[in-house]
């Protein structure tokens, strides 16, 4: 595994360490996140909290992108992430938080290296993955957990 430490921040390149899961969002911090909403064929980035975004009592699947400006990866990530959102629709939340802007999120969930990506389900995270992921390989993750 190739990594490279950035600005206080792991970032991963090839392989990646295995996700914790089971982790609630209950007595997380809020922060906040854009959420990927979708009108017609138009993706909009909507402002949130990540508690009302990602805090849900229901099966719906909510990925959340730990990210930064600064991070390469991270942009090149974006619009795979919109192909996401345009496949799924409202079958999959996606949730954006910059890690600079609400760095207590971020810590709360250790998040070491970015793009980071955890999908939760009924407030707990199910599954994850660290570094860059095209739409093909975010699809098939989502998939199999239905």
């Amino acid at each position: 595994m190739r990594s490279a430490f950035i600005a206080g921040l792991l970032l991963f390149t090839g392989c990646a360490p295995q996700i914790a899961t089971g982790i609630s969002v209950e007595g997380s911090p809020d922060g906040a996140v854009e959420v990927l909403t979708l009108d017609g064929s138009q993706i909009s980035h909507t402002e949130s909290q990540f508690l009302a975004a990602v805090n849900r009592k229901d099966d719906k699947l909510i990925l959340v992108d730990f990210w930064a400006t600064w991070c390469g990866p991270c942009k090149m990530m974006s619009p795979e992430l919109e192909k996401v959102k345009l496949e799924l629709g409202d079958k999959v939340e996606i949730v954006k938080l910059d890690v600079d802007k609400s760095r207590d999120v971020a810590d709360h969930f250790n998040i070491s290296g970015i793009p980071d990506v955890r999908i939760f389900r009924n407030g707990k995270s199910v599954s994850g993955f660290v570094g860059y992921s095209d739409a093909d390989e975010i699809l098939r993750k989502l998939r199999s957990l239905n």
